[in-house]
């Protein structure tokens, strides 16, 4: 019975519940960190206009209930770095098909481009300190310039720039 007491001594019993409470955010950062998504994409559209949108649907299983946070980018023909707005959402287990359209930059330069992005998964408690990333497949598309956003086409009775036009009349 002595040996007994000695074991459930104040100090003991704290270390045992603190162990106890330790176990589930333990089991979330260790066990849990399995990819969240098996997904399937195709780009719709490869040709795609100075303005306009870049379609891939997708075609995902999602293997639980997540947030997710995805960090998109455009990288054009000179390698300038265009960011998309960041998007949130929750997703739900199973599958889902879907398609996302992604804004050209108007001034991207007409070329070849890529497009990247990451997306960062937040499954359980833990994942909200330390998140899931997972990088997207890069998509080789090709930016062809927009006709009616090019203003060397536009042909007035001056024949300038719009900046010329604009300031012809201050001299």
């Amino acid at each position: 019975m002595m040996r007994i007491r000695r074991f459930f001594t104040f100090p003991n019993t704290v270390a045992a519940i603190v162990c106890a409470l330790m176990l589930p955010p333990a089991y979330w950062l260790i066990v849990d960190r399995e990819p969240v998504a098996s997904s399937v994409s195709e780009v719709l559209s490869r040709d795609v206009r100075q303005g306009d949108f870049l379609q891939i649907d997708y075609d995902v299983v999602w293997a639980s209930r997540c947030e997710i946070v995805a960090f998109r980018y455009i990288i054009d023909e000179m390698q300038v770095e265009w960011p998309i707005s960041r998007s949130e959402r929750v997703v739900e287990k199973g599958r889902q098909k879907f398609t996302i359209r992604v804004p050209v930059p108007m001034a991207a330069a007409p070329g070849k481009a890529v497009y990247k992005g990451t997306l960062r998964f937040a499954c359980n408690p833990m994942q909200r300190l330390f998140p899931l990333e997972q990088d997207l497949r890069a998509r080789e598309f090709t930016i062809l310039v927009n006709e009616e956003l090019a203003w060397r086409r536009r042909k007035d009775a001056s024949g300038r720039s719009p900046a010329l036009r604009r300031f012809a009349g201050l001299g």
